[in-house]
């Protein structure tokens, strides 16, 4: 999973290299959007940023999400996303 995770971290890092830029750690609990949770970091992508990342993760996995029982609507944490490309590759 771990690779997984690298290969999320890039993307995302790739989409918003500010995030990069400004040092912002990016862990598995990190929202994609927003946190409601204090404490919890945010990455703060919009929505056309979330269809790049999983556009990007579905051509580097080589799987269509359409054709799984993934639901984008449960991807809220880089964790979910994680496990969630982690199901297709097993």
């Amino acid at each position: 999973m771990t690779e997984v995770l690298n290969v999320v971290t890039r993307a995302v890092l790739d989409i918003r290299p500010e995030l990069g830029a400004a040092g912002t750690e990016i862990s598995r609990d990190a929202a994609l959007f927003y946190s409601d949770e204090p404490g919890r970091p945010a990455l703060g992508l919009d929505s056309m940023e979330a269809l790049e990342l999983i556009s990007v993760l579905e051509r580097e996995f080589g799987v269509e999400l359409a054709d799984t029982d993934i639901r984008i609507a449960d991807l809220r944490t880089v964790g979910d996303v994680v496990d969630a490309m982690s199901g297709p590759l097993r």
